[in-house]
This record gives C-alpha cells, sequence and structure tokens, in this order.
C-alpha cells in the first residue's frame, strides 16, 4: 500500500492489517502522526444549553448591531478565514509526504543525482526527501544530517533543515545539521541562510555556525568539505564532546567517558575508514585510552 494510502487509511480510524502496522511504525513522521494523534484527543466540544444560550446571543447581537459598524461583520469573517487557512497549513506540512527518500547508515557516504542533474553526496547517518514528481515545478528537499550540494543553475533550490532553511540558484555548498549543531558553508557561487526571522548572504569562502542560538560566521579556506575530500573529519578548537560525537555518527557506536572534561578544546582529525586509527587520533593528544566492548567505546585518563 502506497505511503498515502496508508496514512489516509490511519487518519479515518480505519483497522490496520499486522502488516500494514508495521509499514505505518517504519515512516519517518510516525512519532509526529501519534504526537498528533494524542494531542486531537484532548480536544472535546463544551458542554453547551442551546436553550439557555439562545436568548444570550439575541442580546449580545442586538448590542453589537447597536455599536458596531457594518464592516466590523466582513473584518470578523476575514479573520475566522485567515485562522481558517493557517490551520489548513499547519495540517498538511505535518502530513504531506515526499515520495522519494535517500538514507545514510552508519560509515556509509553516498552521492544521490537529482532530476535537474543536481548533485548531492551524503555523509554518514544522513538522509534526504524530496518530490521527484513535482521537482520541475519546486526544486526543494528537507535535510537531517550532513550533505555536500552541487547544485545545477535553474529555479531556487531550497534546503529545509529543523534549524533553518538554505536557498541558492546554482551553487557548491555544504550543510551539517545534526542535534544541536548547524553549519552552512559555501564553496562557490551565493547562498542565502534563513534562521527564523534572520537571513544571512554567505559567499564563496564564508561558513555560518549556530551556536546556543547565536550566528557566528568565519572563513575558509578549503575547496570542498574535508570529509568528502579526504574522507576525514576536521576540527579546529572544537568542544570535545562534539568530537565525540561526530566519531559516533561515522562508525555507528556508542562513546562513554569516565573523568574526562567534554569542553576542553580540541583541533585535528580523525579518518572515517578505520575505527582504531580514528581512535588513536583522538586520543594520543589527549593523553587518554580507551576500550572496545562490541558497539560500545569508553575513554579514560591514563
Amino acid at each position: 500500500m502506497k505511503k498515502k494510502d496508508l496514512i489516509k487509511k490511519w487518519l479515518n480510524n480505519e483497522q490496520l492489517t499486522k502488516h500494514e502496522s508495521q509499514a505505518f511504525e517504519k515512516l519517518d513522521a510516525y512519532d509526529s502522526y501519534l504526537k498528533i494523534s494524542e494531542t486531537a484527543k484532548k480536544f472535546s466540544a463544551p458542554d453547551y444549553d442551546i436553550t439557555g444560550n439562545q436568548e444570550i446571543l439575541k442580546q449580545k447581537l442586538s448590542e453589537r448591531k447597536r455599536i458596531t459598524p457594518k464592516n466590523s461583520y466582513r473584518k470578523t469573517f476575514l479573520r475566522i478565514a485567515a485562522v481558517f487557512v493557517l490551520g489548513l497549513g499547519l495540517y498538511f506540512s505535518f502530513f504531506k509526504e515526499y515520495d522519494t527518500t535517500i538514507d545514510t547508515i552508519a560509515s556509509q557516504k553516498t552521492t544521490h543525482e537529482l532530476p535537474d542533474k543536481s548533485i548531492i553526496n551524503l555523509n554518514a547517518l544522513s538522509s534526504i526527501s524530496y518530490d521527484k514528481e513535482n521537482w520541475d515545478d519546486e526544486r526543494k528537499l528537507s535535510l537531517k544530517g550532513e550533505a555536500y550540494f552541487n547544485v545545477a543553475k535553474g529555479k531556487k533550490f531550497d534546503v529545509y533543515t529543523p534549524s533553518g532553511v538554505v536557498s541558492v540558484i546554482g551553487t557548491q555548498f555544504n550543510i551539517k545539521q545534526r542535534d544541536d549543531i548547524f553549519e552552512v558553508t559555501c564553496y562557490e557561487g551565493v547562498v542565502s541562510v534563513t534562521i527564523a526571522d534572520q537571513t544571512k548572504y554567505l559567499k564563496a569562502g564564508d561558513a555560518l555556525e549556530l551556536v546556543a542560538a547565536q550566528i557566528k560566521e568565519k572563513k575558509i579556506t578549503d575547496k570542498e568539505p574535508i570529509w568528502y575530500s579526504s574522507n576525514k573529519s576536521y576540527f579546529q578548537e572544537t568542544p570535545f564532546i562534539r568530537v565525540l560525537k561526530e566519531l559516533e555518527w561515522q562508525y555507528g557506536v556508542t562513546i562513554k567517558t569516565k573523568n574526562i572534561d567534554h569542553s576542553i578544546l580540541f583541533t585535528g582529525n580523525f579518518v572515517h575508514s578505520d575505527i582504531q586509527n580514528a581512535l588513536k587520533a583522538i586520543t594520543i593528544p589527549m593523553r587518554l585510552k580507551y576500550v572496545i566492548n562490541n558497539k560500545t567505546v569508553t575513554l579514560y585518563k591514563e
């Protein structure tokens, strides 16, 4: 069954088969649907005394007729209509499904070509979703994780992330959106980045980072993202906790620490091809030791 038919059946409270229930639980927006459903259940119509309130309503209307200008009814109607339209917009923003999704797992990178020949290089544990059928009319997609874009010239190209929207016409840029990390780097052309009510424009060599709700701008000299060109993660005076999170994303492991200051700044890099070498690269400079137990890595002081 198609996604839209499955969602429609669920919204209508129709009984799902075991196979359909399993397929529905695997949808990317499954958690959002459940939250909306639970919230909707909390709404209930208040008790209403029709007979008793009819007289009160007549009295109120009579009073408003004497003191209200004629065009106020039109204004009231427009306000109600605006609320209705807003409600529809929120509904469809929750339930719109893209017809194409590309995912990567830990330690995996992939290259994907969009219908307009734009190229997207996805880093590990990342995902893009877009509407392939309507791509010629509207070039937009959603991103979770990190991706390097080489956008073909044409109509406006929008990338939506939980932290902001990046818009371009044709250029090369990198977006990183992981947990509380949001970074945009422009390698060619110009991109606009909209965060809340602020819009910043980045030219080639410009980068932007959102940290603790504050926007920081910086310069870069690389021609391409290091994760893409060298298969490495590079850090310049970066809090150690972010280095550990990046290693978790790249290798699909869980990192535990003992008596380690996570705020200490780290400068260096680690490879994406060998976890032993990667761990040595981040522990030796910090005078740390590590133990690997299946998918759990424990770091501790010497």
